[in-house]
């Protein structure tokens, strides 16, 4: 075996590296799916935000030696009730709403931190820190994933046509509250479980961008979590491993490539990238009479 082989081998020999790639996989495989709901309902924001609204939670949990998923989901569940609340109660526009309570949840994090710094590392909140998760954080991930499949599995019918058209599935019965909070809590669940791979400012990336992609790649829905699933397994895997040839952050590895393969899909797609949309303009133009 060549020397060089040898060294793109390394990152198989350590127990850690091997239980990063594969949390990693995992996490950027149920992010990618939930991506894709996320993207037709228009709910990028709501990621954003949430994705900053655990951070009082994460911080209490450290704080207390408790596990950080039950803080983390508590604290982004109570500023969506919040945002909620406010929302029926006042005239403001949603985009504010979401601005007024998210933002502070995470000002109450950050002044926590600022008080307690010695119990709670603000780059682990911040930034992830996948390659020291503990075996308890990683059942935590694993608990999470493996609900929120489920719940896609056993409720996508309904899910996708309440983000299609509200007014639709509540003409046919269902019920479009339960409905709304059940993707919510698996909004806030899967920020929970991202935290720990990608950190707080990065949440949104892997909890928007697969599902974008694959919407410039296909019309099918269908179609659609797979290749969204795929780039989120395959990225999240490649990142991790990446990471440590590049000595940097795994979470910032995961997204950058994220990224270029949305990059790429805009420019390319077959149908929505912008090549075939500079064709078909110019397709247009040709057929125009003189």
């Amino acid at each position: 075996m060549s020397e060089h082989l040898q060294s793109l081998l390394i990152p198989f020999q350590y127990e850690y590296m091997l239980k990063a790639m594969w949390v990693s996989a995992l996490i950027g495989g149920v992010c990618a799916l939930l991506s894709c709901f996320i993207t037709l309902k228009g709910w990028s924001l709501m990621g954003d935000a949430l994705s900053h609204a655990i951070v009082p939670g994460v911080t209490l949990a450290y704080l207390l030696g408790a596990p950080f998923a039950p803080g983390a989901f508590f604290s982004g569940l109570l500023a969506a009730l919040g945002m909620g609340f406010v929302k029926t109660k006042t005239q403001l526009r949603e985009d504010a709403v979401i601005g007024v309570v998210f933002t502070a949840f995470f000002a109450l994090g950050v002044l926590l931190i600022s008080i307690y710094p010695s119990g709670v590392s603000l780059r682990t909140i911040v930034f992830g820190n996948i390659l020291g998760i503990s075996d308890a954080d990683v059942k935590q991930v694993a608990i999470i994933s493996l609900v929120t499949v489920a719940v896609l599995g056993l409720k996508r019918k309904d899910l996708v046509l309440f983000c299609f058209d509200p007014d639709q599935a509540r003409a046919l019965g269902l019920n479009v509250l339960a409905l709304h909070f059940t993707l919510l809590t698996l909004l806030a669940a899967t920020a929970v479980a991202a935290l720990q791979t990608v950190g707080a400012c990065l949440v949104v990336a892997t909890l928007v961008t697969p599902g974008a992609t694959a919407y410039l790649l296909t019309d099918r829905f269908t179609r659609m979590l797979a290749i969204a699933g795929s780039i989120g397994v395959a990225t999240g895997l490649t990142g991790a491993y990446a990471s440590y040839f590049l000595d940097g952050s795994t979470g910032g590895c995961i997204v950058v490539l994220q990224t270029l393969i949305f990059l790429a899909a805009l420019v390319f797609a077959r149908k929505h990238g912008m090549l075939a949309s500079r064709a078909r303009r110019r397709r247009a133009l040709e057929r125009r009479p003189a």
